[in-house]
């Protein structure tokens, strides 16, 4: 039985307008090599310097920080110049000395003698047959040198080019080529017949045709994938890179703004360097052009928690709240005033007047989190108590002033749909839920992820007054640099499609109304079925559906339905005794949901245990007695939110049929409605079905005029949003 009773004359609260936002954070090469239009790599000559206070480990090709995380680093500047490959006779060294500028720590000294150097890229350099792109570079010689500059075929065909003559100290020598093919895989080329030094401070090209034409602009085609969306907000820089792995890694505002060639490099956490060329300015630039509201994410005084962290002294953390500071001064003092004219010099005479949250730190949590939050919240908000300032742990359970707390979830399809009710009982802090995915079993974007998100979704939707903003994560995942999936927006140096996700969000996001009804979803649900071995905590693996033995101490930790996947091995339920409570939580992904609450529990050594643990129902006996005792919930075949769109006098419908099976639904109203209405579908053949480059659009929605709104038929894996006028 199949149903959803609409009640449109009871609200149960308006609609957040900024329920739907995006989260940028630079990871997958998603800014530069992606949203950040550069098309050189290693522009300024620094990706292979290691970072101050790292040691580098050239049998494993890693760096190792201070407190001892290690970071992969394949670009190490003795192995080889990243980016750049010197030919026929040309002769090509880095140097420190007499650098463009403070910031640049690496130049590069060439002596051609016939020859030539070449960047590729990422992965090579596209062009586009009658396209202008725009090439500038600093180089200085002690004597007159002519250099030809050109885009070219990696055999060597020229699509355009433009000599220069080089002679003195640094100067910006500059032109705008336009080619006379296309390649995605061409190359640019320095060439001089010369046998004279030329050193090179700085080296850029730009496609001309940026999102909103600026020079220093964004990739097109990856901007208005953004736009597309219809957000509400833009959460940035980060995530993880505003943490870092070290001290020195941390971000810091100053060094994202001003030229981009005397901005500092910044090396990221997910193992390779930013130029900073997508900074703070940028980021201010793309909310004032998309029209939406911009969330600056800081450093408050500590590294990434999950990777060796370090808190910093009260020094560095006075550093860093000045920084912060300065951030906002820059986005919002006029043009009279220090801050403002900075900003004004960089081409922004006028304050920004987007920015509207302020995040306190990333992923951190506990008392050093609760001491740091404190510090900042207090001191910022009263300087500046315009803005909205969110925690990133449940800063109010320690008495803290709290408006809003950012909640991250990564985990499996069925996580989110058996977590829909998450938000029912929530009383109190507002939430955002600022980072979610499907990851599990789904890293390539499938239909199966979107349909658990939706799921999800529905419950946040019918919680708005609770749950005002969320953000799915990460944006754009580059092929050819990927450390993180599934990724909403996958691109090469050319092409991009999405992944199913980003067309139920967009589906979401286009369909809102301005308040939500009461309703009643009534569906079949089917039983959860749970796998895996037991495990104990000296890594023994017990296989079947019972697990016994005797304590070796006064605590015990031991999994159960542990699935072993590799590369998703955080899959698994756990009990947990330990200074005399015991629990039973379910650990998924990056996501963690208790199924027993804590209860008295005293354990001694040979204390005898039992686990019985099957398909969906788990119990755990402590020397003959239940401690435990859990029967899964089933999931429900299909999810639903109603909302009322006044101003079209339409009711909104999202259902999510979340089944193997079609399934029919009868709806009824409070209100008379109009037989037809119009129905959004998006489905596929499997849950696995996905998108890819050869087939962009095979899991896509499409529109479907229904004659009879009160009876309809829903696809098997199917998200579904039904328009239906009133009368």
């Amino acid at each position: 039985m199949y149903s959803v009773e609409i009640k449109t004359k009871e609200k149960l609260t308006d609609v957040s307008p900024d329920l739907y936002g995006l989260f940028f954070e630079d990871i997958n090469r998603a800014g530069d090599g992606g949203l950040y239009a550069e098309l050189i790599r290693n522009r300024a000559f620094d990706d292979g310097v290691i970072p101050e206070g790292c040691k580098y480990d050239p049998q494993s090709k890693v760096i190792i920080s201070p407190t001892g995380w290690s970071s992969s680093f394949d670009c190490y500047e003795q192995e080889g110049i990243a980016g750049w490959e010197a030919y026929n006779g040309a002769e090509m060294q880095l140097t420190d000395k007499d650098t463009l500028n403070a910031n640049r720590r690496r130049a590069l000294k060439v002596n051609f003698r016939g020859g030539k150097i070449c960047n590729s890229g990422f992965m090579g350099i596209p062009v586009q047959c009658g396209e202008s792109y725009r090439f500038y570079m600093f180089a200085k010689s002690e004597n007159p040198v002519k250099i030809t500059v050109s885009i070219s075929s990696g055999s060597g065909g020229k699509y355009s080019e433009h000599s220069f003559e080089v002679s003195g100290d640094y100067k910006k020598y500059q032109c705008e080529f336009i080619s006379i093919k296309t390649d995605n895989n061409a190359r640019l080329v320095l060439f001089s017949e010369a046998d004279e030094t030329v050193t090179f401070g700085f080296v850029s090209l730009f496609p001309k045709g940026t999102f909103m034409g600026r020079e220093n602009g964004l990739r097109r085609s990856l901007a208005e994938r953004l736009i597309a969306l219809k957000p509400a907000f833009l959460r940035f820089p980060g995530g993880c890179i505003v943490e870092g792995f070290s001290k020195e890694t941390a971000f810091r505002f100053k060094d994202t703004i001003g030229p981009v060639w005397e901005r500092k490099p910044h090396w990221l956490l997910w193992s390779y360097m930013t130029t900073n060329g997508l900074g703070f300015h940028e980021y201010l630039q793309f909310c004032e052009d998309a029209g939406i509201d911009a969330m600056y994410v800081f450093n408050c005084g500590m590294t990434c928690q999950g990777r060796c962290p370090d808190y910093f002294d009260e020094k560095l953390i006075e550093e860093f709240y000045e920084d912060t500071v300065q951030a906002i001064l820059y986005a919002i003092y006029p043009e009279n005033t220090e801050w403002g004219k900075k900003r004004a010099e960089n081409g922004h005479p006028e304050p920004f007047r987007v920015l509207k949250y302020i995040e306190i730190g990333n992923e951190n949590w506990g008392g050093e989190y609760f001491k740091r939050y404190e510090y900042f919240y207090e001191k910022l908000k009263k300087q500046f108590p315009q803005f909205i300032y969110i925690a990133t742990d449940h800063t109010e359970n320690a008495g803290l002033p709290t408006e809003f707390v950012d909640e991250h979830f990564y985990s499996a399809p069925i996580f989110f749909a058996a977590n829909s009710k998450m938000y029912d009982k929530l009383n109190g802090v507002k939430i955002y839920c600022g980072e979610y995915a499907s990851t599990i079993g789904c890293k390539a974007g499938t239909l199966y992820g979107a349909l658990g998100e939706a799921a999800f979704l529905t419950g946040i939707e019918r919680n708005q007054d609770k749950v005002r903003m969320t953000s799915y994560a990460p944006l754009f995942k580059n092929v050819d640099y990927v450390s993180w999936e599934p990724d909403m927006i996958v691109f090469n140096n050319h092409a991009d499609y999405v992944i199913p996700s980003y067309y139920m969000l967009k589906m979401f996001a286009e369909n809102r109304g301005d308040y939500v009804c009461r309703h009643n979803v009534i569906s079949e649900s089917t039983p959860r079925s749970e796998s895996g071995y037991f495990c104990d905590e000296d890594g023994n693996i017990t296989h079947g559906n019972k697990f016994s033995g005797n304590f070796k101490n006064n605590a015990v930790h031991i999994r159960f339905w542990d699935r072993g996947t590799a590369g998703e091995e955080q899959n698994h339920f756990d009990w947990i005794a330990e200074n005399g409570k015991s629990r039973v939580v379910h650990y998924n992904g990056w996501s963690c949901e208790t199924i027993c609450g804590e209860i008295p529990c005293n354990i001694l050594p040979r204390n005898s245990m039992e686990i019985t643990a099957e398909k969906d129902y788990f119990k755990i006996i402590l020397n003959g007695e239940i401690l435990h005792e859990h029967t899964l919930e089933p999931i429900p075949n299909m999810f639903g939110v109603c909302t009322v769109d006044s101003k079209k006098n339409e009711i909104i419908t999202k259902l999510v049929n979340f089944s193997e099976k079609e399934i029919s639904v009868k709806i009824s109203c409070d209100r008379e409605t109009e037989n037809d209405a119009e129905m959004t579908v998006l489905t596929a053949g499997s849950y696995d079905a996905r998108n890819s480059f050869e087939n962009p659009e095979a899991v896509s929605p499409y529109n479907v005029e229904v004659k009879d709104g009160n009876n309809l038929s829903l696809l098997p894996r199917s998200i579904n949003v039904i328009r239906q006028k009133m009368k």
